[in-house]
């Protein structure tokens, strides 16, 4: 029933040349194996199954329907008792749309076995005319039966969503936009539809800009949740908390060494960390974080002080906003700032993880000096 859609590498050669960012998605995406169905009349229901419905949720309808017939065909269909159909999962509305393709071919209105000798325009103008498929169903047939290789869907939320992430547009493309960019990918857009949905599988849109897919990604379990890390061209660019594992791992030598480092820090046996970092900010924001780099382990500093520190004493509000910007954050301990009164404030990770390092520091420093002592 599955056929897999083969890329050819002449495909991906016309995306990769015709736009960098669409060179920079193929690239780090690598190979994709997506499936058609090339019975047209089963592709067609399967298309109604999954409208408007998650995939785990569309599958499982979709092997119960299966599970009805030995051979499917219009006939057997359309004389399926209505509550069979509806005990597979299907809805009211699905299982008229159903029957409605089934009486079309029946009646000879849709001639499906001769469809693929028509036009894209033509098989979407004969389809949409059927109750039940829209545009976005028509053109899902075109790319999930008959294999074309130009289709690109501007009724699809997730090519939208990609083409504004991948552009890095403020709102999702407007008609004449999505046009421009549907004929710069001509005629491969079918390829081009495949990579875009990656990156909402993927987990990409997380992420501001099409800066990840030039990065190395790694993960470190801390006392603190699950932290991400992030190098590119052997220097730190990132170290955030993260909810969960988004990405998958691509580690290099800066990376196992910061997660090294780490564990040696969280277990109180480093206090400095000598990790090549790479600082992405305005000339202010740099001359805060390089100032925060030299506040002692287990020490602090107001934002005032490290104001004064970089000589504008009026700038700790201005401050404050760039420890709010720090991406590299523990190495670049913008957790040893706090406010003028002793108040732990301005935190991105959260003020309780301000209060475990410091706490971790502070106890970590006076252990050592006791032990001195002795």
């Amino acid at each position: 029933m599955y056929k897999k859609i083969e890329i050819t590498k002449r495909e991906l050669e016309h995306l990769k040349s015709c736009d960098k960012n669409m060179r920079k998605l193929i690239e780090y995406v690598g190979d994709i194996e997506r499936y058609y169905i090339e019975d047209p009349f089963l592709a067609l229901i399967n298309s109604i199954v999954f409208q408007q419905l998650a995939y785990n949720a569309a599958n499982a309808i979709w092997n119960r329907f299966l599970s009805l017939y030995d051979n499917i065909t219009p006939e057997k269909v359309i004389n399926t008792e209505f509550d069979t159909l509806r005990k597979c999962g299907l809805s009211k509305t699905k299982i008229e749309y159903i029957k409605n393709i089934c009486r079309a071919i029946i009646n000879n209105e849709l001639d499906i076995e001769n469809i693929d000798k028509l036009s894209d325009e033509q098989i979407i103008d004969k389809l949409v005319k059927i109750k039940g498929i829209g545009i976005w169903t028509a053109e899902m047939f075109l790319l999930f039966s008959l294999n074309r290789r130009n289709v690109l869907s501007y009724k699809d939320l997730g090519i939208r969503k990609g083409i504004k992430w991948l552009f890095n547009m403020k709102k999702e493309p407007t008609k004449d936009e999505f046009e421009k960019i549907k004929e710069k990918f001509s005629p491969y857009n079918t390829v081009a539809s495949l990579y875009l949905w990656e990156i909402t599988s993927r987990g990409l849109l997380n992420y501001d800009s099409t800066d990840i897919l030039d990065r190395n990604i790694g993960y470190f379990d801390s006392p603190l949740g699950l932290i991400e890390l992030q190098s590119k061209d052997g220097k730190l660019v990132s170290l955030d908390f993260a909810k969960e594992k988004v990405l998958e791992e691509k580690l290099d030598s800066v990376l196992e060494k910061t997660k090294q480092q780490l564990k040696e820090y969280f277990t109180g046996k480093r206090k400095k960390f000598d990790i090549p970092i790479e600082l992405n900010g305005t000339d202010f924001q740099k001359r805060v974080w390089k100032e925060l780099m030299n506040i002692s382990y287990g020490k602090t500093l107001t934002y005032k002080e490290v104001a004064v520190n970089i000589g504008n004493k009026n700038a700790s509000r201005a401050v404050g906003n760039a420890n709010n910007k720090n991406k590299i954050a523990i190495i670049i301990p913008c957790h040893r700032v706090i406010g003028s009164s002793g108040k732990l404030i301005g935190y991105e990770g959260g003020l309780w993880r301000k209060k475990w390092l410091l706490q971790h520091e502070q106890q970590r420093e006076n252990s050592s000096k006791s032990t001195a002592m002795e």
